[in-house]
């Protein structure tokens, strides 16, 4: 195996930033005594440039975590391809995997649990400095220094020897975000960041992350259930149910025209959709995830469900440029 010192850096000429191929990933399960197994994440497909944000969508339960941690190569796809800077990364080890985290990095939902609680901030941000880059010394304070101020952490020396429960929500999540900027990332994998922050301080953080993304020319994988947010802060929306892609479109144009009777739901159940009554589904009941299902995972709960819904997966419509969804129906 070649060793780690030995590892080349990812290829920085490709246009495409990060490819995601028929990505699937399944966990074992009992069923009834015997061994089975779900998909979580099924033949799911994706592109996202440099500086761009894919906006990640669906419910509790739709696979949109289990991609990110597919991604983050916290777990490992049963099949598919992921491909960064045109490197496939699916299935490296030891030294090449190192080398990738350096380039992925990623911003979770709890800025608390994210943190060590025992640890300073400036702890935080110097241990990837010195792990990935070697820094000491008056390098390495400097650094975190400079990243704490671009992160909006100030004054910075009385940041620096603060512990996580001394910061509020919001600051512990930029201390975050400034732990992976530490490694100078090309990629960054936003899983739901303002959704446990107080409302009032969700609009900075994604301010703060768009700033990053124009200046470090960023990509985003930002995982949401929030429409609203991810219209503001995404370019593209895919929407995820059971999950499978039911629907991908540019930002403005899924929230303008959405197709998928899935995208019409989450649409309806947004705060100011103006719908007055129950939603117009017909079941309240949860995708089947075992392997080997068969038709549309939305078929019980869709409102125009027909008897091909149950029977084979739809197929992938393509209705504009940069619009796709997955409906028998549409």
């Amino acid at each position: 195996m070649q060793s780690s010192s030995k590892v080349s850096q990812l290829n920085q000429t490709d246009n495409k930033l990060v490819e995601v191929e028929n990505l699937v990933v399944r966990f074992p399960i009992l069923d009834n005594g015997h061994r089975a197994y779900i998909r979580p994440v099924d033949e799911v497909s994706f592109t996202i440039d440099s500086g761009e944000v894919l906006a990640l969508v669906g419910e509790s339960g739709s696979g949109k975590s289990t991609i990110a941690k597919a991604l983050l190569r916290i777990v490992e796809p049963q099949s598919g391809t992921i491909r960064v800077q045109g490197n496939d990364v699916t299935h490296w080890r030891g030294g090449r995997l190192t080398t990738y985290r350096k380039n992925v990095q990623m911003v979770f939902q709890d800025p608390f649990g994210s943190l060590n609680p025992v640890r300073t901030v400036e702890h935080h941000i110097a241990y990837p400095l010195q792990k990935h880059r070697h820094l000491h010394g008056r390098a390495l304070r400097d650094m975190v220094g400079s990243l704490l101020e671009r992160v909006g952490l100030t004054p910075v020396e009385e940041t620096r020897v603060k512990y996580p429960h001394e910061l509020s929500g919001g600051q512990r999540q930029r201390v975050a975000i400034a732990r992976a900027l530490a490694v100078n990332p090309k990629f960054l994998v936003a899983d739901e960041p303002i959704s446990m922050l107080d409302v009032s301080i969700r609009a900075g953080i994604l301010k703060l992350l768009n700033e990053l993304r124009s200046e470090f020319n960023l990509g985003y994988l930002y995982i949401t259930h929030d429409l609203a947010s991810a219209r503001y802060f995404g370019h593209r929306i895919m929407v995820l149910y059971g999950g499978k892609v039911m629907e991908t479109a540019p930002s403005h144009e899924l929230i303008r025209n959405p197709s998928h009777p899935y995208t019409r739901l989450l649409l309806a159940a947004t705060p100011g959709s103006g719908l007055d009554g129950p939603l117009p589904e017909t079941s309240n009941q949860a995708p089947s995830l075992i392997e080997g299902r068969t038709g549309c995972p939305f078929a019980e709960r869709c409102p125009l469900v027909v008897d091909a819904c149950r029977k084979e997966d739809p197929p992938v419509v393509r209705l504009s440029e940069g619009h796709e969804v997955a409906c028998h129906v549409v």
